[in-house]
């Protein structure tokens, strides 16, 4: 059987590491130097990213040419003055054309030693240049502009780790794999109703080296699989209507193609065709049920966002809960960590698991919320007041400079139910508040939230299936709606929680790039929850009918 192997290394050139080799040598060589400057680098951090990728897809029972990548990525980050002040720091009402505080490059895919040492070397001085110039507008800045309200330092000291893991194989058997998700596929055409869809695999192998001027030496390596259906329709009012299922795996043995395929692939047939006749529902305030996923992703808007701790320097921000530690936040029966070590829960592996930062910090378990009270925030080695140094959340997508962010965000109550129960509770609001129904919100596609001073401090959380539950108990699949709010009033609403937790796993965009994340949460129920029109198309359905016979 044909297969495509990815090499990365060579066992026998594990024990030298050309890459870290060559990296520390001139990263020495240039730190040395900058030394007998007038204004010397004080730290300097590489991270070198390599991603080899192969990505299957079918459509209509037939597959497309295998998308296979190879990259190797660089970033520098080149730190000027001293842990007080550095080029780092913010300039006031400064524009969109000042000087980058990172420095990002394409990396030699080879492992020649020359090559690499002269991107290095090119990238090392760009980014010294820019970092002294930089420098310089801010100590001229500082004189001019009032005050910062947060005075901290804006770089902390860590303890240098040495963590050298072990390169493999990287193997996708694409024979083996192809013709499965084709024939996963042409369970969609069976549907007149569905004019799009896409079967895809993606398999990803990472190797992310970090070396800093601490003594910091990191190489981890790590799986990524992501088995994904995607189905589209259009409701005969114009709304666009999109199914998307998916599992997150960390090794290919787990994958169990052709029965997780099939599966993944009925549900979103299911889902979208309910979904196509569903009716519209007006903007509307009632109490409502967030089942797991939902739920996570609820809290990984809401909260999440505003406990990582880099913002919360920004002076843009609206930097919700700064002075809210030590305050009651939640109900007392919730509790809210994160936790980045775990990989694996109720068996389902996680995104957001890693194990040391990118910026050379053991990923740590961070107790955010203890019987609704903050506590604690994610920290990067970006001081804030009050919180002087990392616990292992600086994050980045290859190409930006690392900041706080989430891993795995766990919520668990001491106030839970069975779902039974907890939607006797819903029902029990509904009629308290003579409402005409409540909702269930069943899963969701995502959401995104505001977080600065310029605009509404509030969140989107946008629904795929969303049900009307009536004071009888009758349920009705609704459509055409987000879930909107402001986080210190939400936080205040839960009413209570189910017994169950499910996983949600996806990636978060913000500041530093998209990184995996997930959240495990229970069902929970809230008090009062509003939502609003989701915005749709008006174009008419395809006129065209689909064809059912293929002349041969």
């Amino acid at each position: 059987m044909h297969q495509f192997f990815f090499f990365l290394l060579s066992p026998e050139a594990l024990a030298e590491d050309p890459v870290l080799d060559t990296a520390q040598a001139e990263m020495t060589r240039v730190y040395d130097f900058l030394q007998t400057q007038e204004k010397p680098a004080y730290w300097i951090g590489l991270g070198i990213h390599e991603v080899q990728n192969l990505m299957l897809q079918a459509s209509n029972g037939a597959g497309s040419a295998p998308d296979i990548e190879h990259r190797r990525h660089l970033d520098i980050d080149l730190r000027v003055g001293d842990y007080q002040l550095d080029n780092t720091h913010t300039i006031i009402d400064g524009s969109y054309f000042e000087e980058p505080t990172h420095f990002a490059y394409q990396f030699p895919i080879s492992n020649d030693q020359k090559s690499m040492t002269d991107a290095l070397y090119i990238g090392l001085d760009d980014a010294y240049r820019a970092s002294l110039r930089r420098l310089i507008k801010i100590e001229s800045n500082s004189s001019l502009k009032v005050e910062r309200e947060d005075q901290s330092d804006d770089f902390s000291k860590v303890e240098a780790i040495s963590h050298l893991e072990d390169v493999g194989e990287f193997a996708a058997p694409v024979d083996e794999w192809q013709p499965i998700l084709d024939q996963c596929s042409l369970l969609f055409t069976a549907e007149d109703k569905i004019f799009d869809s896409m079967v895809s695999l993606d398999s990803k192998q990472q190797i992310r080296w970090f070396l800093s001027t601490d003594g910091t030496q990191i190489r981890q390596v790590s799986e990524h699989y992501r088995l994904s259906v995607m189905s589209r329709t259009v409701a005969d009012d114009g709304m666009k209507l999109m199914s998307y299922e998916y599992i997150d795996l960390h090794a290919a043995d787990d994958i169990n193609l052709e029965q997780n395929c099939a599966a993944l692939a009925k549900e979103s047939i299911e889902k979208i065709m309910v979904l196509r006749s569903a009716p519209l529902i007006d903007p509307y305030v009632a109490p409502a049920i967030l089942h797991g996923r939902a739920a996570a992703v609820f809290f990984h808007e809401i909260l999440g966002h505003r406990v990582e701790g880099s913002r919360l320097k920004d002076e843009d921000d609206g930097q919700t809960l700064s002075d809210k530690v030590g305050e009651q936040i939640f109900p007392e029966f919730i509790q809210i960590t994160d936790d980045p070590t775990i990989k694996r829960y109720a068996e389902e592996d996680l995104n957001g698991h890693y194990r040391i930062d990118d910026e050379g910090v053991p990923a740590q378990r961070v107790e955010v919320v203890k019987d609704g009270v903050l506590e604690q925030f994610l920290m990067s080695r970006s001081p804030i007041e009050g919180f002087s140094s990392s616990n292992g959340h600086g994050r980045r997508e290859m190409g930006n400079a690392p900041v706080a962010r989430q891993g795995n965000l766990f919520i668990s109550s001491s106030k839970s139910v069975s779902y039974p129960q907890l939607k006797k509770l819903l029902i029990k609001e509904i009629k308290a508040q003579d409402k005409e129904f409540g909702l269930i919100f069943d899963d969701i596609s995502g959401g995104f939230t505001f977080t600065g001073r310029t605009t509404p401090n509030s969140y989107v959380v946008k629904p795929v299936t969303v049900w009307k539950v009536y004071p009888d108990g009758r349920e009705e699949m609704v459509r055409g709606v987000d879930m909107i709010g402001t986080p210190l009033l939400t936080f205040s609403r839960i009413i209570a929680t189910s017994d169950r937790e499910l996983v949600f796993n996806g990636v978060c965009g913000a500041e530093s790039g998209w990184v995996p994340v997930s959240a495990i949460a229970p069902d929970i129920l809230v008090r009062e929850v509003e939502v609003q029109r989701r915005q749709k198309s008006n174009d008419r359905p395809p006129i065209l009918s689909k064809p059912t016979e293929v002349a041969q």
